[in-house]
């Protein structure tokens, strides 16, 4: 009502800036009806005004004063004029008072109601013309300022459906429905809205099913029929379907396709059915996007795969491969039905493989890996007896621990006393082979203490060198029996000793044959060397310089055999020869020099006999020819 009463005073103000001689009264009233009232009576007084001016002409006193009431009202003119400028100016230059939107009154006038509801729509914002339109729908046709919100209402309208449009694109069909129903059936664009609704949720039924379908053979890895549902989806005439899902459906194919490539090559990995084939085959796998439906079908495979590794894993540990078996079964993923047990295993033969180690804090630790298996493990059993087994095995360590400490100080009664702390193990105690071993080791320490002095005094026996000093050594030694640990070593020291009790013993012996044989009595020489048994220290020189006096008995005994043979081939009895020189028998110095000149005289034989035999052909076949000459010249004598 401000604004109108503001509009109107300045609308009457213009037009009285066109009405001279008129004077203006100006009165500010609450009521707007009343103010024009006011202004009309006051128009009515000064048309009277001009009208007395129109009377006939009075007295000179009369007509002066006449002249002053016309300087009077044209300055009253004048100054009418100059405030109602000022007045006018004053009405523009000042801004009608604000309403107080914020504490509206719900008894207000509705024109201020307006003002507030056109104030809150220009925001923009839903809450706010939602609310405008609340207070268009309330008012009644017959309300004064009806035809105004019917025209804002139009605008508002206008900005609802773009919202409605903005949820549609941002694919809150629900939520664009729900607001393009804000807009009431009065409104202008309400059959645009109800068109706009009804497209909206046919392109939604249909992308939906279009959708559907996309995924179903997607779902099956029918690429081909998905692209054609891709393409029947940018077909449809909606900015969200055919834009936004549309991009979305072709990055969904994508991701299958290459979470289909990812699962295949793990596939091919995992055909080798080794731990080595498994581990890219599950990481490849577990990288598949778990936003694909490929994904399912890789979870299924990695845990079959783990299952194999779970086999692998019992496979290992049954062969005491136990570093093998806890490799095997680290590559078994968490998210798997096999995960717990997988780790059961490893904790299992982690303490196996430490077991190994034999030391005390090896078992402990052992068993404390034991005890992290779970109560419900199929593996629980096993741990339990494998525990009481470490139990068993430290006890037995705890007890050969402190017979190796005694046995450190390398006494032979210190190894005796080992020997009795080891022997109180149990047969059928775990640690019953260690100790037969170590007790079998420290009874070899002892025999060899005891070799080692009885090999001292043989030495010490041996120092002077002597030939009873040296049997006597010999006689010390030999008491290291065969298995002893220094049986080696003493009959090394024998073999020494022997050999030069030997050398002492035959030395004499040969001395002699070597004087034997300077002297030319070979034949003793001979006889004294044979005396020399094999096996002795100077057996081999004994046999070398035997060999040479034989050598040389063989040559005095077999020269005037070969020289009489050589006389006979020279008197050219060959055979005689050959028979002479065979008498030299194989072995003997002069062999090869017989046979050599044996063979020669064989050849020069044989040569002999073919001439001979070549002459005897000749003779008989001059004969021949003299006889068959005689037989021809007969019959000739006849005639």
């Amino acid at each position: 009502m401000k604004r109108q009463l503001h509009e109107f005073q300045v609308r009457t103000a213009n037009r009285l800036r066109q009405r001279q001689g008129r004077k203006l009264v100006i009165r500010v009233v609450s009521n707007a009806s009343a103010s024009a009232t006011k202004l009309r009576d006051e128009d009515a007084e000064q048309t009277e005004a001009p009208a007395s001016a129109m009377q006939p002409p009075l007295t000179p006193l009369r007509r002066r004063n006449k002249i002053w009431q016309w300087w009077l009202l044209w300055l009253s003119i004048i100054f009418g004029l100059g405030g109602t400028a000022l007045a006018a100016f004053f009405l523009l230059a000042t801004i009608p008072p604000q309403v107080n939107c914020k504490n509206m009154s719900p008894l207000a006038p509705e024109m201020d109601r307006l003002t507030c509801a056109q104030q809150a729509a220009q925001s923009g914002k839903l809450e706010q013309l939602v609310e405008a339109m609340k207070f268009v729908k309330s008012l009644s046709p017959d309300n004064p300022v009806y035809p105004e919100a019917t025209r804002l209402m139009e605008d508002w309208s206008r900005s609802l459906l773009a919202i409605a449009r903005q949820k549609i694109d941002q694919g809150d069909l629900k939520g664009a429905i729900a607001i393009a129903r804000q807009i009431p059936s009065s409104s202008p664009l309400y059959p645009e809205v109800q068109a706009a609704m009804k497209q909206w949720q046919g392109d939604w039924r249909q992308g939906e099913e279009i959708t559907k379908k996309f995924l179903a053979t997607l779902k099956e890895q029918k690429w081909f029929e998905a692209s054609l549902q891709i393409q029947a989806l940018s077909r449809l005439d909606n900015r969200y379907w055919d834009q936004k899902q549309l991009d979305k459906l072709i990055d969904r194919m994508s991701q299958e396709k290459k979470a289909w490539q990812q699962l295949e090559e793990a596939q091919t990995f995992a055909e080798a059915k080794t731990p080595e084939g498994y581990a890219p085959a599950i990481a490849l796998a577990g990288k598949v996007n778990p936003n694909t439906y490929v994904k399912s079908k890789a979870k299924a495979e990695i845990n079959l795969w783990s299952q194999e590794l779970l086999k692998i894993t019992a496979e290992h540990f049954e062969k005491e491969e136990f570093d093998r078996a806890i490799t095997a079964a680290q590559l078994i993923p968490p998210k798997t039905s096999v995960y717990k047990e997988a780790q059961d295993w490893i904790q299992l033969s982690r303490s196996y493989a430490v077991a190994q180690e034999n030391k005390i804090l090896s078992f402990l630790e052992a068993q404390a890996a034991l005890r992290q298996i779970s109560p419900k493990s199929p593996l629980r059993q096993q741990a339990r007896v494998t525990e009481a087994l470490w139990q068993s095995n430290l006890q037995d360590r705890l007890q050969m621990q402190f017979a190796e400490t005694i046995a450190s100080f390398d006494q032979p009664l210190a190894f005796e006393f080992a020997i009795s702390q080891a022997q109180a193990i149990a047969p059928k105690r775990p640690g019953r082979i260690e100790a037969q071993t170590q007790i079998a080791h420290w009874r070899k320490q002892i025999q060899q203490i005891q070799d080692r002095i009885a090999l001292a005094r043989s030495k010490q026996l041996a120092t002077p060198g002597t030939l009873e000093s040296l049997r006597a050594a010999v006689e010390e030694g030999s008491r290291i029996k065969l298995g002893q640990p220094l049986r080696i070593e003493a009959q090394t020291y024998i073999a020494q000793w022997t050999k030069a009790i030997q050398t002492m013993e035959d030395r004499p012996i040969l001395d002699l044959a070597k004087g034997l044989a300077q002297q030319g009595n070979l034949q003793a020489a001979v006889a004294a060397a044979s005396k020399i048994a094999p096996g002795r220290a100077l057996y081999s020189e004994a046999q070398a310089s035997l060999s040479d006096w034989v050598t040389q008995i063989q040559i005095a005994e077999d020269t005037p055999i070969l020289n009489e043979a050589n006389a006979l081939a020279a008197n050219g009895r060959l055979t005689a020869a050959i028979n002479k020189a065979s008498r030299i028998r194989y072995g003997r110095a002069l062999y090869r020099e017989a046979q050599g000149a044996i063979a020669r005289w064989a050849s020069e034989r044989e040569a002999i006999l073919i001439e001979r035999q070549k002459a005897a052909e000749l003779q008989q076949s001059i004969e021949d020819s003299s006889s068959e000459s005689q037989t021809n010249s007969e019959p000739e004598g006849n005639y």
